[in-house]
């Protein structure tokens, strides 16, 4: 494990060599954690929106769940990290015959800042919107 894994993820950001490093030498665990999120889509009329993220480890992949208080809505997902990025599917997760199905309605890619936040694009997989979104350490 890397030394800076037990402080923090913005102490794990600092310690970590310059852009070019191979992936392999960055720990997937500095992604889990809780986040204050702040985001907006592209379009002319979209609004900023802000919320909150868990992101917890499961096994070689992620959990994602996060909460827009303005439309209280909870929008839940998964995801897999590759060096210092972390690419998610979330959506709704519906209630059916089955348990449960999930409808996947965006795809987002962050990135590992050197403060610690994740800085992230996104967008919708059924339509042309798109976005940017940055997840801070509480």
């Amino acid at each position: 494990m890397h030394p800076a894994c037990a402080s923090s993820p913005s102490a794990l950001a600092r310690s970590l060599p310059s852009p070019g490093f191979p992936p392999r030498q960055i720990p997937h665990a500095i992604f889990s954690g809780e986040y204050v999120m702040n985001g907006r889509g592209s379009g002319p009329d979209d609004a900023p929106y802000s919320g909150t993220c868990s992101i917890t480890r499961d096994g070689a992949n992620y959990r994602v769940s996060c909460f827009n208080p303005a439309v209280r809505h909870t929008y839940s997902g998964r995801g897999v990290a590759s060096g210092d990025t972390l690419a998610i599917f979330i959506g709704d997760r519906l209630r059916g015959d089955h348990n449960g199905i999930f409808l996947g309605e965006y795809l987002v890619v962050y990135r590992l800042q050197p403060d610690g936040s994740l800085s992230g694009s996104w967008v919708y997989a059924n339509g042309p919107d798109e976005g940017s979104e940055t997840l801070r350490p509480k």
